[in-house]
């Protein structure tokens, strides 16, 4: 019999401290060492759909999208389904009053089946199709255009008063989708969309990075497009400033200070201050989710997991966010910092008990983003929602028949 079996106490404060920054809002321990989430067993969950399996948290999601409005206002966020948007999250969104940054005519669809109204909708990005174009118009979504020419195709399809935002690049950005501000591509840009008895100019939209946890580059941003918008002489009501915020940044301060700002560089012009949004995709559904994997390999201060994890996991604008946790069992044994591997990637380093063996389970946390990013030779986990003690599937696993049908 081991000391954590005779003082259950003991066991319980070796468990590893679940940081609010990186795991779900409703995360527990319980006995004996299961994790749940949203009031249900993570292991549960993992014998009924395999390994390895998405779990969101749907509390976690409405606290952050609640926190997001409170601090911007209604009508004022936007989340990017970039991060990987299925319509059951969706409806969480559109639920609590959020709009849908798309990139096609399907991201389109699922926004609009899951309740997001058209006037809360806009398509970016480079290279869209004609059909993710005439998705956009015919519903009545905004389309981010990037370039003069660009504004002279959708207006070509465009029916009077349709919406567009222009992509636009600080002095600071080298390069990217759409023009560097106050450059002459930019003024012509803007020309192009005014003198269209077709479009209106409903904003500009920046990009600035991913995980930006300084304030000054929104702040030089936020400058710099109030700037040129003094010099355009016509009305743009909104400054979209995209995504990006790094998930810890406390929202309410980080929004009060760009409304501050937006208000003191527009009185210096003598123009009336544009409202400012945001876009954020990691930031609104990062921490509610995990993923459990089982471990296949345990060598010296290694451990190999299932599966596989989008590239964006293992890159520099993760890096950080993802800890990991073994689950299923409690450990005796003492902690050691040990290397997490899935795949070609590591994916965390990570405290976790020195008997980790294969067949052990482990929750990484932080992957409620980006979580459908999967190579074709996996296949799709299943993503899972739970709250209030039920589970419900959002996505059910790919399976290899699916994969190879035609």
């Amino acid at each position: 019999m081991t000391l954590s079996e005779i003082l259950p106490s003991l066991g319980a404060s070796l468990r590893p401290r679940l940081d609010p920054a990186n795991w779900p809002l409703t995360a527990r321990w319980t006995e004996p060492g299961d994790l749940t989430v949203g009031g249900v067993p993570v292991t549960r969950i993992a014998a009924a759909h395999g390994t390895p399996v998405h779990v969101i948290d749907e509390t976690d999601v409405h606290s952050r999208c609640a926190e997001y409005v409170a601090a911007f206002g209604p009508g004022a966020v936007c989340c990017s389904a970039k991060g990987g948007l299925l319509r059951g999250a969706a409806r969480w969104i559109a639920r609590d009053g959020l709009g849908c940054y798309c990139r096609s005519a399907a991201e389109l669809r699922t926004a609009l089946d899951a309740g997001i109204r058209p006037e809360s909708l806009a398509l970016f990005g480079s290279g869209k199709s004609v059909a993710d174009l005439e998705a956009a118009l015919s519903c009545g979504a905004a389309v981010v255009i990037g370039s003069a020419s660009e504004a002279e195709v959708v207006a070509a399809r465009s029916r009077p008063g349709q919406r567009v935002l222009l992509r636009v690049r600080p002095g600071s950005a080298q390069r990217g989708y759409g023009v560097r501000l106050n450059s002459s591509a930019a003024l012509a840009a803007v020309a192009t969309v005014t003198r269209s008895r077709r479009l209106v100019l409903a904003g500009l939209d920046c990009s600035l990075g991913h995980r930006l946890n300084r304030f000054g580059t929104y702040e030089s941003c936020l400058r710099e497009a109030i700037g040129f918008v003094a010099r355009l002489r016509t009305t743009v009501p909104v400054l979209n400033l995209g995504g990006g915020h790094a998930a810890d940044l406390p929202v309410g301060i980080f929004a009060a200070r760009l409304r501050a700002v937006a208000q003191v560089t527009s009185e210096g012009y003598g123009i009336e201050p544009p409202e400012v949004h945001v876009s954020p995709g990691r930031a609104l559904l990062g921490r509610a989710g995990i993923t459990v994997h089982r471990v296949v390999a345990a060598g010296d201060g290694v451990i190999e997991l299932d599966g596989d994890v989008p590239d964006c996991l293992p890159g520099a604008d993760c890096a950080g966010l993802h800890t990991a946790a073994l689950i299923g069992r409690a450990s005796p044994a003492p902690g050691r910092s040990i290397t997490v591997r899935c795949g070609d990637a590591t994916v965390a380093v990570a405290e976790l008990p020195g008997d980790m063996a294969a067949g052990d389970l482990v929750a990484l946390s932080g992957t409620g983003a980006y979580h459908q990013r999967r190579d074709v030779y996996v296949g799709r986990p299943a993503v899972v929602a739970v709250c209030g003690g039920r589970a419900r599937t959002l996505l059910p696993r790919e399976t290899i028949d699916r994969i190879l049908y035609a």
